[in-house]
């Protein structure tokens, strides 16, 4: 018996090396394989096992926010959200026949006041539970028409500066014992965040005119809200965070900001979401 059983053995270590023998020419022959000394490495990490080597492929695959400064959303695909266009928010000196259905228009303060402005609802996206998994990222694209005028008798100072106003409503911000550390006070179901448009300024002469147009885009970077962002800033715990992004969420797009020394100015922006 001792010695069928050194024969046994044998036969199975021969089988084995025999096995990845006939294997390895038929995988280096291969066009798909550019660099064939690569290959004995995959070999190798075959014979720990798929349990070890899933294991070492996830661990190599998930690098940390130092390294990447975004950990949660790295190595994932983008998923398409959608897209809205605000309603205009015209200034002028007669409002008599604005069209409600396209713009919000506002009555300008005298020269050389400055006039503001903060419209809400101005368009709204409806996003279904599960739409991203830890980020909600954008590319924004303001358009802004102004024309500068100076009826006065001296040189003022022209300005302009908006800011799109994002309102993201969310069920797991209804809990009233969570504090939105930016007011201090409930969620109450939502949270808002605001993107920079343009600012400007710049001298008028007695009688100078000028018109204006700024079109341009900017994209995500932090993102508009992410996981790291309900943790880090708004005090939200890790599992409250997962659980917002499981959520329906409705976004409304809302537009603040002043304007000075003009004849006519125009604001409105569109914006596409997607995520991970």
């Amino acid at each position: 018996m001792k010695w069928t059983f050194l024969i046994a053995t044998a036969i199975t270590l021969v089988s084995l090396d025999t096995s990845a023998a006939n294997r390895r020419p038929t995988l280096e022959k291969s066009p798909d394989v550019l660099q064939p000394q690569q290959l004995r490495k995959s070999l190798a990490r075959s014979a720990m096992g798929p349990q070890l080597a899933s294991a070492m492929v996830t661990a190599a695959a998930a690098p940390t926010a130092d390294e990447v400064g975004d950990a949660d959303s790295f190595g994932k695909n983008v998923t398409w959200l959608g897209l809205a266009q605000t309603l205009a928010v015209t200034i002028q000196d007669d409002c008599s026949g604005s069209d409600p259905t396209v713009e919000r228009c506002i009555v300008q303060q005298p020269a050389p006041l400055a006039t503001n402005f903060n419209e809400s609802g101005l368009a709204a996206m409806n996003l279904p539970a599960k739409a991203t998994k830890d980020l909600m990222c954008f590319t924004f694209t303001p358009f802004i028409d102004l024309s500068w005028a100076n009826f006065t008798a001296t040189q003022q100072t022209a300005s302009f500066s908006a800011f799109a106003v994002i309102t993201i409503d969310n069920a797991v911000l209804d809990d009233p014992t969570l504090i939105d550390p930016n007011t201090g006070a409930p969620f109450n179901g939502s949270l808002t965040v605001s993107l920079s448009s343009w600012h400007h300024r710049q001298s008028l002469d007695p009688g100078q005119f000028q018109d204006e147009d700024s079109i341009h885009t900017r994209s995500c970077i932090a993102g508009l809200i992410s996981k790291s962002a309900l943790t880090a800033s708004y005090g939200l715990s890790d599992t409250l965070a997962t659980q917002f992004f499981k959520k329906p969420m409705t976004i409304h797009f809302g537009a603040r900001g002043s304007v000075q020394m003009q004849q006519f100015a125009q604001y409105f922006y569109g914006i596409r979401l997607f995520g991970d």
